[in-house]
């Protein structure tokens, strides 16, 4: 399988697909999403087999619209994967230790409880 597209919400990943479905390209969505829910955070993939590669580029460039950049001038290819913006590697971050530190805090508290049970229990 092939990423044919990369888009920002599975509103247009499902339109992609249907479209891709309707011509009799086989396709899958893969989602890069970094929280998934109704309102993702992240990106999706659309992918076909990479025999039907050159098919599913036509039907989807049959109406596409040209990439305009920020200078006025247009791309002759597409653009790069988008990534993760530094706002989303910040909030990547934040999430982690919001996570980190309380598991942290009930491990500590939790082997301190384990330390002071053994010394009851030997009579110390």
């Amino acid at each position: 399988m092939v990423v044919v597209a990369c888009v920002s919400n599975r509103f247009e990943a499902d339109l992609l697909a249907a479209k891709l479905g309707a011509h009799g390209v086989v396709w899958q969505i893969r989602s890069r999403e970094l929280v998934p829910t109704t309102h993702p955070i992240g990106w999706l993939e659309v992918l076909v087999p990479a025999d039907e590669r050159e098919l599913a580029d036509e039907v989807l460039a049959e109406d596409a619209l040209p990439i305009v950049l920020d200078d006025g001038t247009t791309a002759d290819e597409p653009l790069p994967h988008p990534g993760l913006t530094p706002a989303m590697r910040t909030l990547r971050v934040a999430l982690g230790l919001a996570l980190a530190i309380p598991l942290g805090v009930a491990a500590v508290l939790w082997v301190g409880d384990a330390l002071r049970y053994l010394d009851v229990v030997r009579g110390g």
